[in-house]
């Protein structure tokens, strides 16, 4: 049985898609926002993970569960509200995930989604291992260290994406649709052509996340991303050829023009090295939107 804790995002809808597609458990998710659609085996429940009394209730419910998988995708994660917001930030990425983590040890696995913030900047190309040391710019990054920190002391896994981006499933637009839209509008659409990231499309972290758990990953982290140094730039020209639209329309602008949600500091390269990602699960080569090739 897998459990997903902030099921209702971007990354728990492609989760949701890969379990139910390789493998053949069922799935409980849970969030404060339960939709109205539902799915074969898919079960939903709220839970609200700031809330001590919220969170016993619902892990008493998980204690009936066999051989339970969580996924723990519950945070708040957008860098400027973070930046804005860092009471509340440190209690939900932080505190709340360290009190349902001690309340879950019964836990068959646990698997915690990072991000290549807590890296820092990469100089001169340089591809970040999972042992190299974390230099986070942003008090996000600093969140997410220090919820890494928490789940490897208990024994439980990490895996870090870069930029991720896919078509959404969750019922609200991404950027990825943001981009299209412009795009068959006819109207331009700027990305950063100065900032490199080992990109990868949310249906592939999703799979890959999946393949980990089902292979039994003895790592505690896994940087899970593609094999390419790609800027926002060359993504979206990818975009524009995938749905057949203009790519002229995607305009290059560097770093040191501010793009709408992007105020706070980011590091300009985050670029990650995944070779444990392929030496575990024996893959020849991780592209950000075609399927992952197998040796």
């Amino acid at each position: 049985m897998y459990c997903i804790i902030g099921a209702n995002g971007y990354l728990g809808a492609y989760l949701r898609k890969a379990i139910l597609e390789d493998t053949n458990e069922d799935i409980l998710c849970a969030d404060l926002n339960i939709p109205e659609n539902s799915q074969e085996r898919v079960t939903w429940r709220r839970c609200d993970i700031t809330d001590r009394e919220d969170v016993d209730l619902f892990i008493e419910y998980l204690k009936t569960l066999p051989d339970l998988k969580i996924l723990y995708l519950a945070a708040y994660h957008n860098p400027d509200l973070v930046e804005q917001n860092h009471e509340l930030a440190w209690n939900i990425n932080v505190t709340s995930l360290s009190y349902f983590l001690n309340k879950a040890s019964f836990a068959k696995e646990i698997y915690y989604p990072s991000t290549d913030s807590v890296y820092g900047e990469s100089e001169n190309f340089y591809h970040f291992k999972e042992s190299d040391p974390l230099r986070p710019v942003n008090f996000y990054g600093h969140n997410k260290c220090a919820a890494e920190a928490i789940l490897v002391h208990l024994g439980r896994h990490v895996v870090r994406f870069p930029f991720l981006i896919s078509p959404s499933l969750a019922g609200k637009p991404h950027f990825y649709d943001r981009i299209v839209e412009s795009l068959r509008n006819g109207e331009p659409f700027e990305m950063y052509e100065d900032s490199y990231r080992s990109s990868l499309s949310f249906e592939n972290a999703a799979r890959l996340t999946i393949a980990l758990i089902e292979k039994g990953n003895p790592h505690p982290i896994v940087n899970v991303c593609g094999d390419k140094d790609l800027s926002k730039y060359d993504v979206g020209l990818q975009i524009a050829v995938r749905e057949q639209l203009d790519p002229i329309l995607i305009v290059p602008i560097t770093m040191d023009k501010k793009m709408e949600g992007f105020e706070t500091k980011r590091a300009t390269s985050t670029l990650m090295d995944n070779t444990l990602l392929k030496e575990t699960l024996g893959l020849e080569y991780v592209d950000i939107f075609d399927r992952p090739k197998y040796k």
